[in-house]
């Protein structure tokens, strides 16, 4: 009787509560990179989360770089089971609507990760997935080969959305270079997810950025004026926003992304730390539909 009585509370409890979204990624001391980029954009559009942290550091490893390598490290990637099952059984993610992956440290991290994913949709196949792919920028890897390999291979299949930017595109696609839209959308298209939003792209005008939405055949892309240098954590911002817009059923979630992060962008050029406080959404950019 007390199993069928508790079985009864939690679902009348799931039906009166918000969404809520399973963030895995890393976690600063200092800073506003991983966790700590992602919840604002969660809180702006009144979404719950529930976070797993995959890493504990000092800081960005970029932020203070006369220091060397910031103390901390990662968490063990079996913790993050023992969480998640724990969570699963204390009711803890009965109402979770999405799950979002950011830094994944090792191939096991990933492999965790991929185990929570499925587990979690087998309970509720309704539930959004969006990985974004962390493992690179400016041509530069900054995670082991073998991540980005685990990454294509347990992590993509199991994806709704990806958030890659340009290089780890071409990374997690295993096509390179990528010097035009023609190849960006050709590579999206290959990693076989239902949605790639595709960041730092080419834009057809020299001074600007683009992000590409790539959905089967159709593609949509976003251009806003390209910041001489951006915050770091513009990346993890970007995924939170989108899925949240997404899952609150906003049309032009692409065009408020982008217009959100063009604004943050421009208004903190000297400096590489995103604000502290809370995300204010931006009026949507235009999203143009291209046919290529």
């Amino acid at each position: 009787m007390y199993s069928e009585q508790t079985t009864d509370f939690r679902q009348r409890d799931k039906m009166k509560r918000k969404p809520i979204v399973l963030v895995i990624s890393s976690q600063v001391v200092s800073g506003q990179v991983g966790l700590k980029a992602i919840l604002p954009a969660f809180r702006a559009l009144e979404l719950e989360t529930v976070t797993l942290p995959t890493t504990l550091l000092a800081a960005h490893p970029a932020a203070f770089p006369e220091h060397g390598k910031p103390a901390g490290g990662a968490l063990p990637a079996s913790q993050m089971l023992e969480m998640v099952d724990w969570l699963l059984e204390a009711g803890a993610l009965d109402a979770c609507a999405a799950i979002l992956t950011g830094y994944l440290p090792s191939p096991e991290h990933v492999e965790a990760a991929a185990q929570i994913v499925t587990k979690l949709k087998t309970r509720n196949p309704d539930i959004l997935y969006a990985l974004d792919p962390i493992c690179g920028d400016n041509g530069r890897l900054y995670l082991p080969e073998t991540v980005v390999d685990s990454l294509r291979q347990s992590l993509l299949p199991l994806a709704d959305i990806a958030t890659p930017n340009l290089f780890e595109l071409s990374q997690v696609s295993a096509m390179s270079p990528l010097a035009d839209t023609q190849q960006s959308i050709e590579a999206a298209r290959a990693l076989g997810v239902p949605q790639v939003l595709v960041t730092s792209a080419p834009a057809p005008e020299d001074g600007r950025i683009a992000v590409l939405q790539v959905a089967g055949e159709d593609v949509l892309r976003c251009e806003t004026a390209r910041a001489p240098k951006a915050p770091h954590g513009m990346g993890d911002l970007f995924s939170a926003l989108y899925l949240g817009l997404h899952l609150k059923g906003e049309p032009k979630a692409l065009g408020v992304a982008c217009a959100t992060l063009a604004q943050i962008a421009s208004g903190n050029l000297e400096t590489t730390q995103l604000p502290h406080g809370p995300v204010r959404l931006a009026p949507a950019a235009i999203q143009e539909k291209i046919n290529l």
